[in-house]
């Protein structure tokens, strides 16, 4: 297949390029900086509001600001216009040429259900409407529906707690490894997590996937409590988790942006199982063993090469 690909530069894009490339498939890349080649790619394209996208089989839409960093209001304006104007140039985009993708794989993301307590969360339930990261996922995937007319199958992942190389789990580990990791709040809250190789390989599942359409979680099979998940990160990095923040102090520090640590949400990926999908990491600690294998591995080979 020849599959464009938004948001090329993020590192779950790279998952997907070397993924994709390992199946044979041609990655047409979209960026806001098309001058840098992006490796393993067909080639690089601008990500504007003109998208070159007639005879693409697939098109996958990552591009969006971090929701990480501090919420101004300047910066929560930033988080919806870009997935509202990106995802509304990827539909134009579509809907305009003779010989359109026939899927178009959207990002989302679990915060779409709001805090649940300890409801498990097929794609069946139901979102929560007054919640800032709720509202945005949901007119993010309002917006890709849009295409569903042109004859474009659209299914929108909802991402959970990606665990890679980049991201969340590399700002955690340091301070795991100083010894100082512990609980948010109470640890009672629910996260749903995923392992890099695996979020990469639902992409390309719901790409060849035809039974697969609207929301798909995107989350590992067993979520797991914030006390379990600070235990099996200090168990692999070999450090005490004896710390904890209580939830007062996030909350007056973080004010509404406190959600994306103390919100509960126990995704459970039906979709996905439904269809067959096979994780490599189900369970939380073999994942986390392999991250931060992968991590001391390619470390010892940094320091090898240095001293060659």
């Amino acid at each position: 297949m020849i599959i464009g690909l938004t948001g090329a530069s993020g590192f779950l894009a790279r998952e997907i390029i070397d993924q994709a490339a390992g199946q044979g498939d041609k990655i047409v890349a979209f960026t806001r900086t098309p001058q840098r080649p992006i490796r393993g790619c067909l080639r690089t394209e601008s990500f504007d509001s003109v998208l070159h996208v007639n005879g693409l089989d697939a098109v996958i839409h990552l591009a969006g600001e971090s929701v990480f960093g501090l919420w101004t209001k300047a910066k929560k304006e930033r988080i919806l216009r870009s997935r509202m104007e990106g995802t509304r140039w990827v539909v134009k985009a579509i809907q305009g040429v003779p010989n359109p993708p026939k899927v178009l794989v959207c990002a989302s993301a679990i915060g779409i259900y709001g805090d649940r307590g300890d409801e498990e969360l097929t794609e069946r339930h139901t979102v929560n409407a007054g919640d800032f990261l709720s509202e945005v996922c949901q007119s993010w995937e309002a917006e890709a529906q849009e295409v569903v007319a042109a004859g474009t199958r659209v299914v929108s992942i909802r991402i959970s707690l990606v665990l890679g190389a980049k991201g969340a789990l590399a700002v955690m580990q340091p301070v795991f490894r100083l010894g100082l990791g512990g609980r948010l709040g109470n640890g009672d809250q629910w996260i749903s997590w995923i392992h890099i190789r695996d979020i990469a390989n639902v992409f390309l599942h719901a790409i060849r996937t035809e039974s697969l359409s609207g929301p798909v979680n995107g989350a590992a099979p067993n979520a797991v409590r914030n006390r379990e998940f600070t235990k099996s990160l200090g168990n692999a990095l070999g450090r005490p988790t004896f710390c904890a923040v209580p939830s007062f102090v996030l909350k007056t520090l973080l004010s509404e942006q406190c959600g994306l640590m103390l919100d509960s949400q126990r995704a459970v990926p039906e979709k996905l199982l439904a269809t067959g999908f096979q994780f490599q990491f189900p369970s939380l600690p073999e994942a986390l063993n392999d991250l931060i294998k992968t991590k001391k591995s390619l470390e010892s080979s940094g320091r090898a090469a240095d001293l060659a």
